[in-house]
């Protein structure tokens, strides 16, 4: 299949797949389902075609039943218009050729179905102009056409016109044009369109789905090098992937000893991307957009963190070593693990606190600014130590991290 048309297949595969993952969405819109169920049987012919202009018209193994359901679908509907045209003007002669019902159809043996069909076919393309007024176009009779050739092929009947390989190449890319135009662009597009406004995450994805994908591939990818302020590689860095909005995991890798990581075979979609180590303040990037097919590239530099961390029994006081801390800290963390954690300065290392200082409750954190922590624990004015103490019900850890 060359690539342009391969894309364009891509594509359009993508975009049934997540129409058929959100029926619960499109079922408000009737005519939805009708127009996905036209793009799957073309579809089905399309792939039908490449597998003969890809191969040898002998031998090839083709899906008999899903075509003949295609084929006699098609001329039920190119027999009942043309059979309602044949009805307005009593042409008697007309409706005998095109008179057929479904159970008709599917009862018919399978060497004698397709003639019967062809039958149709040719009423009806005789006939196009009248029978245009009453339900169908000529894309409809030409498809016909081509379903029927295609079963045949299928059916491997010697009596029958073989479809060539070069002729199989020609028909899959105008059918593949006749889907993008006629029923995606002109129609559900149009409908997806209607949702916007009521199921946002819907039309996004629909979109998604719906762009040329540049390579043969519908997955894409997140790669990249992780280093400190000092341009130094940074190992073990942990690179996790979010549906974005959410805590819901879609991917986690880890940096190499280069600082180096890979994010491959990712559904395309808006993530959020977390890159965190101990020691080091976590990068954040929400919202990223990637398509499907594309490769993402992403230079991180991670900013170093001072961090300190024990554990106390029940009552218990701990001294925060604090003497590196340097001046050009933007925001200090305090966590609390199992048990609740008071923090607060005071003029020994095992004073009690006085009025001032910050609880965190077990199993959370707080985040404050240099100015906001100072204020708060009351330090400065002869308090120089900076102290922790457990003031819940049983062991517990804590940590402080200051961030630069």
């Amino acid at each position: 299949m060359k690539n342009k048309l391969s894309v364009r297949v891509n594509m359009i595969n993508a975009t049934i797949i997540f129409c058929d993952g959100n029926t619960t969405v499109t079922m408000s819109i009737p005519a939805f389902a009708t127009v996905v169920a036209a793009i799957k049987a073309k579809m089905l012919l399309v792939n039908s075609y490449n597998q003969i202009g890809d191969g040898t018209t002998k031998g090839v193994t083709l899906d008999t039943k899903a075509l003949r359901k295609v084929m006699t679908t098609l001329a039920l509907k190119c027999g009942n218009a043309t059979l309602a045209f044949a009805n307005s003007t009593n042409n008697n002669t007309l409706a005998a050729l095109v008179d057929f019902s479904e159970s008709e159809l599917n009862g018919m043996k399978k060497e004698d179905v397709d003639d019967t069909c062809q039958a149709i076919h040719d009423a009806a393309n005789a006939n196009l102009a009248g029978a245009t007024l009453f339900g169908i176009t000529g894309i409809d009779v030409t498809d016909l056409l081509a379903a029927i050739g295609i079963y045949r092929v299928a059916s491997q009947n010697p009596r029958q016109a073989i479809v060539s390989r070069s002729q199989a190449k020609i028909q899959a890319e105008l059918m593949v044009g006749e889907v993008v135009d006629e029923l995606l662009v002109k129609q559900l597009d149009k409908m997806a369109n209607t949702l916007k406004a009521t199921q946002i995450e819907f039309w996004r994805g629909y979109y998604q789905s719906r762009e040329i994908i540049n390579i043969g591939s519908t997955s894409a990818k997140v790669r990249g090098t992780v280093l400190d302020e000092n341009d130094v590689p940074l190992r073990d860095v942990v690179f996790t992937i979010f549906k974005t909005g959410t805590t819901e995991e879609v991917k986690k890798v880890f940096t190499d000893i280069k600082g180096k990581f890979n994010a491959a075979k990712l559904l395309p979609g808006d993530f959020d991307f977390v890159f965190e180590k101990e020691g080091f303040k976590t990068v954040t990037e929400t919202n990223v957009h990637i398509s499907a097919g594309k490769e993402l590239k992403r230079k991180v530099v991670m900013d170093a963190v001072i961090v300190e961390s024990g554990s106390l029994g029940q009552g218990q006081i701990g001294n925060i070593p604090v003497d590196d801390i340097d001046e050009q800290i933007e925001k200090i963390i305090l966590e609390a693990k199992d048990s609740a954690m008071r923090f607060y300065a005071s003029n020994s290392p095992a004073g009690s606190p006085g009025s001032a200082f910050i609880d965190v409750a077990a199993g959370s954190s707080i985040s404050k600014t240099p100015i906001e922590f100072v204020a708060l624990v009351g330090w400065g004015n002869g308090n120089g130590y900076l102290n922790v103490q457990n003031i819940g019900g049983g062991n517990g850890e804590w940590k402080i991290s200051f961030e630069k």
